[in-house]
């Protein structure tokens, strides 16, 4: 299985050692007309920013705008504000609203193109749809503008990319020279990173303190606890199906008495999407996406070894309120199965090939790419 980036690696670093502490400003620009209006939460924009104060950068602001013309009002005010770096999430796949690059494109002097090449790649043995992407990266003055998907794992992604180079970047635009001095090199966070408390129960044992959907698999891993058996024999279930779904079905598939957490998760269908009214949606599931879901669930029992996974998505016309995504994950301990599911639902929405096809109040309607 590809390397995986966690939500860990965009933690505060605690160990200076790990990477050269970087001096100057970011402004973090989340480009999502729905996200902007209140109807779906910015999810990407708390990475960024923690990855980039965990690096030393201050201020990092934050801003949530709309799709289309917003977006490069918003990078030309960052640039005449002299941003040293300026990260836009959203608006780079090919629907008609995804214009990002497109307003982005005329600002920028020195193309980087080598950036976003990587982060699809990286995106890519994980999700081919990353190659659809068109985020564009490059020099404005000063400032470094970089365009990053709009989903959490093309997030990752970046920050895998951009961490490793960040502060060689911006030497370089300083007029430093090409070698670095001893001992700025470049590094990726180790796994041990985190921004956990110091305190002596929350470093003894990882499942104490408040859990923080964070954490690399081998940190939750408390020993002493029993062997949860081999990744295949933990996925209890993993579907998709045209029937009903019930999150009491996948809380039963998961219980055993090793483990004292179970965290569900049921995704629902509302009554709105966007401003506008929902009469009633269908999913339609490409024949392939059984098994992607079996694909995703073994990954994620391999990932984390401790929990046992069970998870389902249903296709077909559904009504509001109706259960379109449903998943348990049972482990020993509360943090193992609250970091697990998390990721879980985040895997299957960024891979799943499945879409839905909306029909609004008015009668009008509208496909959507359930992906990411």
């Amino acid at each position: 299985m590809p390397a995986r980036r966690s939500d860990a690696d965009c933690a505060r670093r605690e160990n200076p050692l790990q990477a050269p502490v970087l001096r100057g400003s970011a402004r973090i620009l989340i480009a999502s007309s729905r996200a902007a209006d209140g109807t779906y939460e910015d999810r990407t924009g708390p990475l960024l920013e923690d990855w980039l104060r965990g690096r030393g950068l201050e201020p990092v602001q934050k801003q949530v705008v709309a799709d289309g013309p917003e977006v490069g009002a918003a990078v030309r005010e960052a640039i005449a504000a002299g941003a040293d770096l300026v990260i836009t999430s959203g608006g780079t796949g090919i629907s008609p609203t995804d214009v990002t690059p497109e307003q982005v494109a005329p600002l920028i002097e020195r193309e980087m193109p080598g950036v976003l090449e990587a982060v699809r790649r990286v995106g890519a043995e994980k999700a081919p749809t990353s190659l659809l992407s068109r985020g564009i990266a490059g020099m404005a003055g000063r400032s470094f503008v970089v365009t990053l998907p709009g989903s959490r794992g093309g997030v990752r992604d970046g920050i895998a990319v951009l961490d490793p180079v960040l502060d060689h970047l911006l030497d370089q635009r300083d007029g430093g020279g090409h070698e670095r001095a001893t001992g700025q090199e470049s590094s990726t966070v180790s796994s041990g990173a985190s921004n956990r408390s110091s305190s002596t129960d929350a470093s003894t044992d990882p499942t104490r303190g408040a859990a923080q959907l964070t954490g690399e698999p081998g940190q939750l891993h408390v020993a002493g606890d029993p062997s949860m058996g081999p990744s295949a024999e933990r996925v209890r279930r993993a579907e998709v199906r045209e029937d009903d779904l019930s999150v009491a079905a996948m809380v039963e598939a998961v219980a055993d008495p090793r483990c004292g957490a179970i965290v569900t998760f049921d995704g629902v269908v509302r009554d709105h999407d966007g401003g506008r009214g929902v009469d009633r949606l269908e999913y339609s599931a490409h024949p392939g996406a059984a098994g992607v879901m079996g694909e995703v669930a073994r990954e994620i029992a391999e990932r984390y070894p401790d929990t046992l996974v069970a998870i389902a998505h249903r296709h077909g016309p559904l009504g509001i309120g109706d259960s379109a995504l449903v998943c348990a994950v049972a482990a020993p301990h509360r943090k193992q199965a609250f970091v697990a599911c998390d990721d879980l639902v985040d895997t299957v929405k960024e891979r799943l090939p499945i879409w839905k096809h909306q029909v609004f109040d008015d009668g009008e309607s509208e496909w959507v790419g359930a992906l990411g």
